[in-house]
């Protein structure tokens, strides 16, 4: 503790003997300055005297008399506010109130030949009449608005409920008339449904008649072409070629598959160069 106190206390002895060593200094300088600043001027006024100052011009001597008119008046208007000041606050303003309604009394009476307070009393008599006059004709008048609402309000009803007739007749008319359209659209179709069903049966049955047709040509011309002096129980099956065959297993009624289902299976893992192409597939 005693060596920081000590170091300390020499730190701040030594900055203070160089801080007022420096000042010291700059003090001298400073003085030295002016010493030498005076003797120049000296000198200079010895050797070269400083001229006379010229007289001031005419914008001078105006400028001038322009800075003391306007002193002047300002301070006149400082004395007059000063004044009005003063007297603002030594006036007694409830001798003033007094003395202006006795004065404005006397003037009424002049004119219109009756006080203040009795014009006040006529005045307040004519506010309660006209005021008396005017809530009775509000009265009147409201009553008179009332039953103007309530006629108008009962004309607007009325019209409001013929034009929700007037609607709920279109709308039945509008349903009616859809409705029919719809039972003649519904009949067209219907008719139009039948003729579509019988020009399909009697072109199916056409159809039919013409393959039945056609299959018996085609077998004519093979029994034609394969041998008239076979039997008739054996043409059919000993002569068709695959052709014809083909065309009977088409145009015949399936009688049912009668084949197990090893048959089927053997049949359809047959290689191809094994089968019979002339049994037409899937029949």
């Amino acid at each position: 503790m005693g060596f920081v106190t000590g170091f300390t206390g020499g730190v701040t002895l030594t900055l203070s003997i160089a801080y007022l060593s420096v000042l010291a200094h700059q003090r001298n300088r400073e003085q030295q300055g002016h010493s030498l600043r005076a003797q120049t001027f000296a000198i200079q006024s010895l050797i070269d005297p400083v001229p006379l100052p010229l007289p001031p011009t005419r914008s001078e001597v105006a400028a001038a008399k322009r800075a003391e008119v306007i002193e002047v008046a300002k301070e006149r208007w400082n004395d007059e506010v000063e004044h009005a000041v003063k007297w603002v606050q030594r006036t007694d303003w409830e001798d003033v109130r007094e003395g202006l309604e006795d004065r404005v009394g006397a003037l009424w009476n002049r004119a219109f030949g009756e006080s203040i307070q009795d014009s006040a009393a006529k005045a307040q008599g004519e506010l309660e009449t006209g005021a008396k006059k005017t809530q009775a004709e509000a009265q009147v008048a409201s009553s008179k608005i009332r039953s103007e609402a309530k006629g108008a309000f009962k004309q607007a009803k009325a019209e409001e409920e013929d034009f929700a007739a007037k609607v709920k007749d279109n709308a039945l008319q509008a349903r009616l008339a859809a409705w029919r359209e719809a039972q003649k659209l519904e009949n067209e179709a219907r008719q139009k449904a039948s003729e579509a069903k019988g020009a399909v049966k009697s072109a199916l049955e056409k159809g039919k008649e013409k393959a039945t047709r056609v299959v018996g040509q085609v077998k004519s011309a093979v029994v034609g072409l394969s041998g008239a002096g076979t039997a008739p129980g054996h043409v059919g099956v000993l002569a068709m070629n695959p052709v014809q065959k083909a065309l009977d297993q088409r145009f015949e009624r399936s009688s049912g598959d009668k084949r197990t289902t090893a048959e089927v299976l053997k049949q359809r893992y047959t290689p191809m160069d094994k089968r019979d192409n002339t049994v037409l597939r899937g029949l």
